[in-house]
């Protein structure tokens, strides 16, 4: 009688550890979920403040708007942790050595993709964008071993394959900017590739790897903007502009949230679901930006190519 009531304890435990694994698992997708949602949110939000600075008041010094926000992520992560809100590790020169090429790589990101962005129109800023998901497959497969399934790989392919006949159909066409876009393809790739690598190597958590990247960032932005922006700045009109303003400050701000939730979904789901995530972003993106501001030139190649390069996402 014993050794039934002893049975039928253990089976008890074990249905309860069951119910908590399925719990957890159910618990940690929900979780996973929403990181990726508030990534795209905000991903197609920042897309339009920048393009307004840059474009609608015309703010020609895309470095100094990535300094502006590099700036801001700095102040409000200190503040925080002052606070008592956040917690990571104090300034350590071991783990700005090991994160200086994250560093690198976020720095070359932020500022080709501004750039970028002041000189193509959002449509096919977006659409270009999608060969970041195709090098995230191959450097996932040769930096984190892992190998994506067919069936992703196909659409992904997909999806720049539309791209390409996205920027074909182009007619406001510039060689810069799609030189710039397919930079920050591969920096980008980088970029959320190392996050999920480098989070392994220190065990940082996500405020303190924002803390880092930001920080080491901050001397070669500053740099760039002393020698080819500084001089130009003074002149600028619409400082005082209060849509100009908030534009900014909206751009910083979300600046910072992007970058959060670059790193959690990094490394809660993987950086293929951050870069794909991205592309179903840029749907929403692309039909904004048809409407919002007057540097589209639409046709039937470039319509057929954005269908195409979604379709696939």
């Amino acid at each position: 009688m014993k050794k039934q009531e002893a049975n039928i304890v253990i089976h008890d435990d074990e249905n309860e550890k069951k119910t908590n694994r399925g719990s957890n698992i159910i618990n940690d997708k929900w979780k996973g979920f929403l990181v990726a949602l508030s990534y795209g949110v905000i991903s197609v939000s920042i897309t339009f403040f920048n393009k307004a600075v840059l474009s609608y008041y015309e703010f020609p010094y895309s470095n100094m708007l990535t300094l502006g926000q590099m700036i801001f992520s700095i102040v409000f992560l200190v503040t925080m942790k002052r606070l008592g809100i956040i917690k990571y590790p104090d300034f350590s020169y071991e783990f700005a050595k090991k994160l200086l090429p994250l560093a690198i790589y976020f720095t070359l990101m932020a500022a080709s993709g501004l750039w970028a962005l002041a000189l193509v129109n959002v449509p096919v800023y977006s659409a270009l964008r999608r060969l970041a998901t195709l090098i995230v497959i191959v450097g996932e497969r040769f930096v984190l071993g892992k190998i994506t399934p067919p069936d992703e790989t196909n659409s992904v392919v997909l999806m720049v394959f539309g791209a390409i006949i996205a920027g074909w159909g182009d007619l406001t066409f510039d060689l810069l900017g799609y030189i710039l876009i397919l930079f920050n393809c591969f920096v980008t790739a980088g970029y959320l590739i190392y996050i999920a690598k480098k989070k392994q190597e220190t065990g940082l958590n996500t405020f303190g790897l924002m803390f880092y990247c930001n920080l080491l960032s901050l001397p070669g932005v500053a740099m760039i903007v002393y020698f080819t922006e500084l001089e130009g700045m003074g002149s600028y009109p619409y400082y005082s502009n209060v849509g100009f303003q908030i534009c900014f400050l909206m751009s910083s701000v979300q600046a910072f949230l992007l970058n959060y939730f670059i790193f959690l979904c990094s490394t809660i789901n993987s950086p293929l679901t951050t870069s794909i995530t991205g592309q179903l972003k840029a749907i929403l993106s692309t039909i904004l930006g048809l409407f919002m501001f007057d540097d589209v030139d639409l046709n039937l190649l470039l319509g057929v190519g954005l269908f195409v390069s979604y379709v696939a996402s």
